[in-house]
């Protein structure tokens, strides 16, 4: 019994040739290329999720291509004709070679054919409704079947836009996460301080604390974050960098002042 795993040599030897053997394989389904378009939307897009209305052209069959075809035994396919080839004598190899003339199997193109007078293909503009989901990021996709160029004996391919997430703006995203970076006064650093931050929807959400702050704390606001892609309701965080506004000088009044505050042991201090 021959060892499972292991092909046919002699049978690959005549495959090599063109003389077939081994298992029979089925035909291939043609389809044309998917095509790649990036869709470039904004953060706040993708936070508040939408529905965009995009213009796309594409080519198109002819509808009357079949009265411009015809009969081609050599073409095994669009833009494929296979002629045969003597490597030695008793020995032929059929090759592929391109051929922008067929358009089928067994089909090639009349040139010249007043039935269609642009050619097998023209263009066509399609109207797309896309929705943008909430919590979609960079680099998710969204594809329409059978929407790239139509060809003559193949299947159309996909239509594949890509979310190209712009840069710039307030925040950043990680994830589901968002960052910004904030400026504080020192005095707020200090003593503790409460603001609005206008969120990606409008909304004001408050920042509060009341303890001493470094310059690079980070504070973090829970579920203030990025939307979740199916999941709407569940968001992630938003982290809050702080960044302190020192004042270029101090009066003399205000260094003793300052100094009494933070040193009441020191010289003028109530110690």
């Amino acid at each position: 019994a021959r060892a499972q795993g292991r092909g046919d040599p002699f049978s690959s030897i005549f495959e090599a040739f063109g003389f077939g053997g081994g298992r029979r394989r089925e035909p291939r389904e043609e389809r044309t290329a998917d095509v790649e378009v990036p869709l470039r939307v904004t953060l706040a897009q993708l936070y508040l999720g939408e529905t965009l209305e995009l213009k796309y052209v594409r080519r198109v069959v002819c509808v009357q291509y079949r009265e411009c075809q015809r009969e081609c035994p050599d073409c095994h396919g669009p833009g494929v004709r296979v002629r045969a080839q003597q490597l030695a004598p008793g020995f032929v190899q059929q090759v592929q070679v391109r051929d922008a003339s067929c358009v089928a199997p067994g089909k090639c193109w009349r040139e010249r054919c007043r039935a269609c007078p642009g050619g097998a293909t023209s263009d066509e503009e399609l109207a797309l409704t896309v929705e943008l989901e909430r919590g979609m990021a960079d680099g998710d996709t969204i594809a329409f079947e059978q929407v790239a160029d139509e060809q003559i004996g193949a299947t159309p391919g996909s239509l594949v836009l890509r979310v190209v997430a712009l840069a710039g703006g307030r925040f950043s995203r990680m994830g589901d996460h968002l960052y910004m970076t904030s400026t504080i006064s020192l005095l707020d650093a200090l003593v503790g301080f409460e603001f609005t931050i206008a969120h990606l929807d409008g909304r004001d959400v408050v920042v509060r604390k009341d303890t001493v702050t470094a310059c690079g704390d980070v504070h973090r606001v829970q579920g203030e974050g990025m939307p979740r892609r199916g999941q709407p309701a569940r968001r992630g965080d938003l982290f809050v960098t702080f960044e302190i506004d020192f004042p270029e000088e101090l009066s003399p009044a205000q260094r003793s002042a300052v100094r009494a505050a933070l040193d009441p042991t020191g010289p003028g201090g109530a110690g």
